[in-house]
């Protein structure tokens, strides 16, 4: 193993830390909780206009560097208010988007966020194709991780990093609220530093717009289909939501790509891989309702101007009815071909897609298996039950 060692440069160390995320973890589902903070830290990332280089994602945290002079004042505010911004509008949007109940997706908007910024002397270690950041000033910004700023979300700027600057400007004139000074005692010594709250910046935080995906004139229904299923309807459900798995059954299907979420929610959309082209679907899923003992959405395909509603009924504890409705647009002459040319192969392949259905659920149940989307129609379990 060869290990390479680059000198030390001056470097702005940058760490947004998402809070709360041990408790969200320990208590709530374990494959949501990590969809949503990838979800999250991805936005961060995305966010990213200062010339960021991400050295390590660990967790509920990013490592950001940049080598080379110490950033202003109002350019790192800026950065922070960007990534501040996306990052709750995204935990609104789980709010107004989400189906699932589970413990994951309901608890979600009570992440929080918190900056740590730094600048100091970095250096690299290569190992083959991996480098890592190394040196006391590393060791000092993740330090300040922990610390008794008494904010639940802020930024905190050290010392260091204010005196690097020549033209930062009074942060009191850039930032959203005034700053206070503090200071830690750590085994590297001693860190003198200032924060400022970020609770002002909740007022930028837009609300979402929970957007109309029906096709406007679709009331012709052009086909029907109805099976029952041997398995509980949520376990059918959970399969048939999860776009990601659609071509495990579905006959003609190669693959589902270009999903937008990897959670099942209002405004889900994905591509239908059948001849690899631009011609494929492209479906949104919305209109989610859920009752004591039914379910049913839809998932329009704008494009091509025809509409699917599944509706799903309880007739037993581990038996399920699924009706699938084909809806087209106002066009007499496609209605009239698709009835000609077209309903025929399309009834075969859902009769054919559906018996798939049936055994790949009669099979999880008999070997006691879920799905891995899992989705919670209910109400998340409380603790303990």
């Amino acid at each position: 193993m060869s290990t390479v060692a680059r000198p030390a440069r001056p470097t702005l160390l940058f760490i947004p830390d998402i809070s709360g995320f041990t408790q969200f973890v320990r208590v709530t589902e374990i494959t949501h909780s990590r969809h949503v903070i990838e979800e999250l830290l991805e936005a961060l990332i995305d966010a990213n206009e200062l010339g960021l280089s991400v050295s390590e994602v660990e967790g509920d945290a990013i490592l950001f560097y940049r080598e080379g002079p110490a950033p202003t004042a109002a350019e790192l505010l800026a950065q922070i208010q960007r990534m501040y911004v996306r990052f709750h509008a995204l935990l609104r949007r789980y709010d107004t988007h989400r189906i699932c109940q589970c413990g994951a997706c309901s608890a979600a908007s009570g992440l929080t966020l918190k900056f740590i910024a730094h600048y100091g002397e970095v250096g690299t270690n290569q190992v083959k194709t991996h480098s890592k950041l190394f040196g006391r000033d590393v060791i000092v910004a993740h330090r300040l991780l922990k610390n008794q700023v008494p904010h639940g979300e802020y930024v905190l700027l050290t010392h260091d990093l204010v005196n690097a600057c020549a033209t930062w400007v009074d942060i009191r004139q850039a930032a959203w609220a005034d700053p206070e000074e503090g200071a830690e005692q750590y085994d590297s010594g001693p860190v003198e530093y200032c924060h400022i709250p970020l609770q002002a910046l909740r007022a930028q935080v837009p609300e979402p717009t929970v957007e109309d995906f029906s096709l406007p004139g679709a009331t012709e229904r052009v086909a029907t289909h109805d099976t029952v299923i041997e398995a509980p309807i949520d376990l059918v459900f959970d399969v048939v939501a999860d776009l990601s798995a659609r071509h495990h059954w579905m006959v003609g299907l190669k693959d589902s790509d270009r999903l937008n979420h990897k959670i099942p929610q209002h405004g889900a959309t994905h591509r239908c891989v059948i001849k690899e082209s631009e011609k494929d679907p492209h479906l949104v899923s919305h209109d989610f309702k859920a009752g004591g003992d039914f379910i049913t959405f839809t998932e329009t395909e704008r494009r091509q101007g025809w509409a699917a509603v599944f509706t799903f009924r309880r007739i037993g504890a581990g038996t399920t009815r699924l009706e699938k409705h084909l809806f087209l647009g106002k066009n007499l002459v496609i209605g009239l071909l698709f009835r000609l040319f077209m309903r025929k192969k399309y009834m075969q392949e859902t009769e054919q897609s559906a018996a798939r259905l049936n055994a790949y659920c009669k099979e999880l149940v008999r070997e006691g298996r879920s799905h891995p989307a899992q989705i919670v129609l209910g109400p998340p379990p409380t603790a303990g039950g």
